[in-house]
């Protein structure tokens, strides 16, 4: 367990932003940062990270938190291992006691299949450098193929034994269970003998990475040219591990990619090893497998400029054309690059310098629709109808760009490439445009104002537009809601509110907004229905009772709870579910809700509704009560009058008020 005063070290240590930005690029914007969702696909930023609080929000998903949430989210660790996390980067020591038994079986199957993985891949580099097995087969192909040993360490390469179940036997002697070697892909069952044999016996392995650095699974190399056996294996797919989600190499090249602003995309290992270790760290490759949506919005977090580094042959051709739309799909910049007859990117980094090698890729790089309007031009000049149909096929792919200005320009440049008039080309353009949409079946929505512009100038209107901006929906849910707002915006502040003194005359007061909330609820002994409200009201009528005082967000912000964690955080970076169009669209004023005579009108409006709603609640219940009883009605009756008085009397006065 990590104690107390090191979990607080830690906290306090911890900059959101930096943390955040170890796996998505943000750019600032104003006192906060934005960046594109790792956590579910989005094309315009809608995450947004505030470091003042502490704390991170996406507008599109909903999901929110502090550091540790972003990290338990992101890099799936529990709640420890994102502490540890923390600590490590910001040099923190933890005087960590023993694991309880409680904590040793709380471990998820997402967790078992991470410390499997990572534990082969400890086993199969200590293999290919230590054993003699692995120095004379493993470390041999390395060296043939140049990869020198700090390349072999930075990306944790290893080697399986020609054992059939060393790694199997290994694992099992060291508590791994035959269920969870099987579930992982490491280990496979003979039909014949019924016992565990190893995926990847007699291969060298490249571990395969998340963003977080770490090991999902492996892609594993035979080292013989026994034609009957696939040259790579990779790991099944598993709960940690989806082909088409992960790009190899990303781990390690992805902040080269934001600092260069630029990825290198190749489609073997091997390629992208040698590519980093010629100093082109901004490399990552799509493991010889067709590219999906996942993979190329992975690498648009990091930058929108892509070098295609795919064979020349025909296949590798299509497979670049493919790549490209799908950028393009994402307003993303293409260019390929085509090596020497007989070359890859591997075999052509191991002929020449690191200068050299580099150079040659800042000197070959080309737009790839133009490449592709050159090859039409050389290859179709006697062959008209080979030539109109590859080019309808490059103004497909233009289609598919959402700028029109780059379009327009792409346009222009073909129709000088290609000597074909422009109009003609637009003319095909629109055609393609249209039946983009007609087979995504887009339909676009209109946006209403949610009220109308109106005059702001009189005390009167700014409460009744406050009230639509900040009165929650009648419903249970919202009502609840809107009162831990309440308390999380508002409790450290003071309040003057109406109140009956000694002589039973209204006065003002002014209150602590946390105690008059708690005070005003309690006093009705009212229970929360939705039982996280209740746990976030429960800890301030804990905090209050005890010191006097509310608790700062931070407890919340913090809190081990990621529900809670995320729900404040949620709270806190938007307050106020105004929409960006009330002002630049409908030229609708939004009155200052954090000035002091709209936080009080708020406060009592909130608890007025709130109470008024549970009231109804519970007169129903009891009507229910007294029709389904057969003990004497007198009390339940008794009751029903009081609540309907109180009902009646929170009536009134919004009754009032709305006037």
């Amino acid at each position: 367990m990590i104690p107390q005063e090191d979990i607080e070290r830690i906290l306090e240590a911890a900059k959101i932003e930096e943390v955040v930005e170890a796996f998505v690029p943000l750019k600032r914007r104003g006192a906060n940062y934005i960046g594109l969702c790792p956590f579910h696909d989005e094309k315009t930023p809608s995450f947004n990270v505030n470091p003042a609080r502490g704390i991170f929000k996406c507008f599109g998903c909903g999901k929110g938190g502090d550091s540790v949430s972003f990290l338990m989210e992101h890099n799936h660790y529990t709640y420890p291992e994102a502490l540890r996390w923390l600590a490590q980067k910001y040099g923190i020591t933890i005087h960590e006691t023993e694991e309880t038994e409680e904590e040793k079986q709380a471990k998820t199957e997402r967790e078992e299949l991470y410390s499997i993985n990572e534990f082969a891949q400890k086993y199969f580099y200590n293999n290919l450098i230590s054993s003699d097995e692995g120095k004379a087969i493993g470390l041999s192909y390395f060296k043939e193929r140049e990869i020198s040993q700090t390349t072999i360490d930075a990306w944790g390469l290893g080697y399986c034994k020609q054992q059939p179940d060393d790694f199997s036997r290994y694992a099992l002697k060291n508590g791994y269970s035959e269920e969870l070697l099987i579930k992982s892909g490491l280990s496979l069952r003979s039909e014949r003998t019924n016992s565990l044999y190893d995926r990847f016996h007699s291969r060298v392995t490249f571990p395969i990475y998340n963003v977080a650095g770490r090991v999902l699974g492996f892609s594993a190399r035979i080292l013989t040219s026994d034609k009957t056996k696939a040259k790579y294996v990779n790991s099944p797919e598993s709960l940690i591990y989806t082909k088409g989600n992960v790009l190899f190499g990303l781990f390690l090249a992805k902040n080269e990619i934001a600092k260069k602003d630029e990825c290198y995309l190749v489609e073997g290992n091997v390629d992208a090893v040698m590519m980093s270790q010629n100093g082109v760290k901004n490399v990552v490759a799509s493991s010889g497998t067709a590219l999906t949506e996942h993979q190329v919005r992975l690498i648009k977090r990091y930058t929108r400029n892509v070098v295609i580094l795919y064979d020349g042959d025909k296949a590798g051709i299509h497979a670049t054309i493919r790549a490209t739309d799908m950028f393009f799909k994402e307003g993303m910049n293409v260019k390929t690059l085509l090596f020497p007859d007989g070359d890859d990117p591997d075999s052509f980094a191991r002929k020449h310098t690191q200068d050299e090698f580099q150079a040659f890729l800042k000197d070959n790089a080309q737009n790839f629709i133009l490449y592709r309007a050159n090859l039409v031009k050389q290859e179709t000049a006697n062959d008209p109808i080979k030539k109109a149909s590859l080019v309808k096929e490059i103004i497909h792919s233009i289609s598919l760009i959402p700028d029109m200005i780059e379009r327009t320009t792409y346009i222009q440049q073909c129709s000088r490439l290609l000597d074909m008039e422009e109009r003609l080309l637009n003319e095909e353009l629109s055609r393609q445009i249209a039946h983009n949409l007609y087979e995504a079946n887009k339909t676009q929505s209109k946006a209403e104002p949610i009220i109308q512009s109106q005059d702001t100038s009189s005390t009167e209107t700014v409460e009744k537009l406050a009230n639509k901006v900040l009165q929650p929906d009648n419903d249970d849910e919202n009502q609840e809601k809107a009162i831990i707002k309440l308390l999380l915006l508002y409790g450290d502040k003071k309040t003057q509110q109406e109140v009956v003194n000694s002589d039973k005359k209204i006065v003002k007061e002014t209150h602590n907004a946390a105690g008059y909330i708690i005070a005003m609820i309690a006093s009705e002994d009212i229970k929360f229905n939705n039982p996280l409200y209740q746990q976030i009201f429960n800890i301030f009528l804990h905090e209050y009772s005890e010191k006097g005082e509310p608790p700062k967000q931070s407890t919340f912000i913090h809190h081990e709870n990621q529900e809670i964690s995320s729900f404040v955080s949620s709270v806190l970076i938007n307050p106020y579910s105004t929409s960006p169009l009330w002002e630049s669209k409908y030229n609708v004023v939004i009155p200052d809700l954090e000035n002091k005579h709209t936080i009080d009108l708020h406060i009592k409006q909130t608890l007025l509704h709130f109470k008024l709603h549970k009231i109804e609640s519970i007169i129903r219940d009891l009507h229910q009560q007294l029709k389904n009883s057969t003990e004497d009605p007198i009390n339940t009756l008794q009751r029903i009058k009081n609540y309907t008085q109180k009902r009646n009397h929170i009536a009134q006065a919004l009754h009032i008020h709305s006037k």
